[in-house]
């Protein structure tokens, strides 16, 4: 399955489903903030988050506005409540039956998102209290299109514009 967002096409050979989630039809985004994808594999969920600040027709000051909300916290809020409301509405509909792993791809330096995935975890209750049954997100991960690509070999990530697409 394939799935694009703006110039970056993501292949999911082998999940059992794949959808675009941040658009209008899951009827709460007045309300509620969605991560890019959700991706159903045989034994879990990805959800995924896309940040292409890096993009070949960005505009200098546009990527420096983006870092400058990456180094001050300000991300990493936005992108915990995309997580968030996303799982809120899963639950809602009885899908997290699986483990849910979330992956942010982000085209920025290696070094600010290594920043970026500590305030994550910071952030996300990964492992929660004792009373839990299950954690409210298996792992969560940060990564360039190149990590990416070298992480997850069975999920390609390439750029559309690269690609003469």
């Amino acid at each position: 399955m394939i799935l694009i967002e703006a110039d970056l096409e993501f292949d999911f050979t082998d999940a059992l489903d794949a959808i675009k989630f941040d658009d209008s039809g899951h009827a709460l985004s007045h309300c509620m903030k969605a991560v890019d994808f959700v991706v159903e594999l045989a034994d879990a969920y990805l959800f995924i988050e896309v940040k292409d600040p890096s993009h070949p027709h960005a505009h200098v000051q546009a990527v420096e506005q983006f870092e400058a909300i990456a180094t001050n916290g300000n991300l990493c809020k936005d992108i915990v409540k995309k997580f968030r409301d996303s799982f809120v509405y899963r639950w809602a509909v009885n899908k997290p039956e699986k483990p849910i792993h979330f992956l942010s791809l982000i085209t920025l330096e290696e070094a600010l998102l290594n920043s970026i995935q500590d305030n994550l975890h910071k952030n996300l209750p990964l492992i929660g209290p004792s009373c839990w049954s299950r954690p409210i997100a298996a792992s969560c991960h940060v990564l360039t299109i190149a990590a990416w690509n070298r992480n997850y070999p069975k999920w390609t990530v390439k750029r559309l514009s690269e690609a003469g697409i």
